[in-house]
């Protein structure tokens, strides 16, 4: 997903953020469930530290969508901010690392990036853009053909909707 240069974000009406942000170059970094669950695990300490109302969410392979509130006294960007810092430091085992180890990772063709730079947000400010936007989230996962139920696909807020248990918990509206 290409993110546009003139992206406005509009903060500070209460508004909940539809957010989808993708992995460097649309590669899958997210593919193992390893990954997806360590990503699953920061997004609920992210989401406890910002206290950001979390309303939906799908993690695929090379790309995340989320619903969520604007955290208090701050943006979603600086939510997003440290989500994608820490899921990069823990899955690429960023260290400080001399040289010499640098040039070592870079020879076996590791990129620099786990995340592309941008992310698309837009504001939903009523129930049927909620609604929409979820049944995207939901359905994304069988779109991609990964499944062919969203029941199938763990990494979803599909299971809480569901009244299932969910990695997650929902808040919901």
């Amino acid at each position: 997903m290409l993110m546009p240069h003139n992206l406005k974000r509009i903060t500070g009406r209460r508004d909940l953020h539809f957010i989808t942000f993708t992995c460097y170059q649309r590669r899958e970094f997210l593919a193992s469930v390893k990954n997806k669950n360590v990503a699953v695990r920061i997004l609920g300490e992210v989401r406890a530290r910002f206290h950001l109302r979390l309303v939906g969410y799908v993690f695929m392979p090379d790309h995340v969508h989320l619903l969520i509130s604007e955290p208090s006294g701050s943006t979603p960007a600086e939510a997003i901010q440290v989500f994608k810092q820490r899921v990069s430091r823990l899955l690429r085992g960023k260290k400080r690392r001399d040289r010499k180890q640098l040039s070592l990772a870079f020879s076996l063709d590791l990129p620099r990036r786990f995340w592309q730079r941008r992310y698309f947000d837009m504001n939903v400010y009523s129930r049927y853009m909620l609604r929409q936007k979820l049944d995207y989230i939901h359905a994304n996962p069988v779109k991609e053909k990964l499944v062919t139920h969203p029941k199938d696909w763990p990494w979803s807020s599909w299971a809480a909707y569901a009244g299932k248990p969910a990695l997650l918990s929902i808040d919901f509206l």
